[in-house]
């Protein structure tokens, strides 16, 4: 590792993962919005399970499970997910967390990265003081929270620091999609045999656009969506970007470019025997009974190479 601070380092890395969950959490919003459209008719039930399953792919937040009502459990989400005061994974605290951090790196961001997390941040408070509706307000924010990624895409010079900013975007997409899939696929494998085909195809379509992939699959895999399909996607292809192998396969070449061909540190070793798993054990994975306990297992190893990263690069 080169000259620059831990502090600035762990701000940009946080930087990152901040922005990248509220990303996330945007389009699992809009994903949710238009799946009760498409299914409360059929099965309202279906439609408040998909909004109680936030809980679960963001643990810490607020239980939406108690709603019986499907307006009631989507206003809900809507208010505790996007804007919540009291959701300290809500899109509000993410970009509101991703601006603090971004202040205390400014030198290292272009003008343009700044403006947009800002811009994001006017639209978020201006539905935290009750001004906008949750519902209106989503797609604003949802395209500025895209703009922030096109601003640093497009601007950020490739250099230590965009190398931690990446670190932390793809780490936390990794843990996101094993949480969407550990709690959304089971629930999908196990249903029984009177099911509604179209009600589960929605929900199946639902999981591959929370994770920004349908069209993708549709593109490598065709029109046919079953569980096990979608879990192989979001797992093992390589070449979509918000897939499991994808983002570690970053992960592995970040932390290479940070330690500058020298010998691999903990971190390295962490994430390399992670992209091992992935690369050669794929087979074996989704050949075990308990899918579950494989996500519960990989997002474990994900936690420990955070917490590697803590310790080697970020404290002083």
């Amino acid at each position: 590792m080169s000259a620059m601070l831990s502090r600035s380092a762990e701000n940009i890395y946080w930087m990152g993962r901040y922005l990248e969950r509220a990303a996330n959490l945007c389009r699992s919003l809009f994903v949710a919005e238009q799946l009760t459209v498409e299914i409360r008719g059929l099965a309202a039930d279906q439609a408040i399970a998909f909004w109680a399953g936030f809980e679960h792919v963001f643990p810490g937040s607020p239980p939406i499970a108690e709603y019986s009502d499907v307006d009631d459990a989507r206003m809900f989400g809507l208010h505790s997910y996007l804007l919540g005061q009291n959701n300290r994974l809500s899109v509000a605290a993410s970009i509101h967390n991703a601006r603090e951090n971004a202040k205390a790196v400014r030198e290292y961001l272009t003008r343009e990265v700044f403006e947009q997390i800002n811009e994001c941040w006017l639209h978020l408070e201006a539905g935290i003081l009750g001004e906008a509706s949750p519902d209106i307000l989503l797609g604003q924010v949802q395209e500025a929270v895209f703009g922030i990624g096109g601003a640093t895409g497009r601007t950020l010079i490739r250099d230590e620091a965009w190398t931690f900013l990446d670190l932390g975007v793809m780490l936390e997409r990794v843990y996101r999609v094993l949480l969407l899939l550990r709690h959304r696929i089971p629930l999908l494998t196990e249903t029984p045999p009177d099911i509604d085909i179209p009600v589960h195809h929605a929900v199946l379509r639902g999981v591959l656009r929370s994770a920004g992939s349908l069209e993708n699959y549709r593109r490598v895999r065709g029109a046919e969506v079953t569980p096990q399909g979608v879990s192989s996607f979001l797992m093992f292809n390589s070449e979509t970007p918000h897939s499991v192998a994808f983002g570690v396969a970053h992960m592995e070449k970040d932390l290479f470019e940070i330690e500058q061909g020298g010998l691999l540190a903990e971190s390295a070793r962490l994430v390399g025997r992670l992209a091992s798993i992935i690369r050669y054990e794929e087979q074996e994975l989704l050949g075990r009974h308990d899918f579950a306990a494989v996500c519960d297992g990989l997002a474990v190893d994900v936690a420990h190479i955070h917490e590697s990263l803590t310790r080697l690069y970020f404290t002083v």
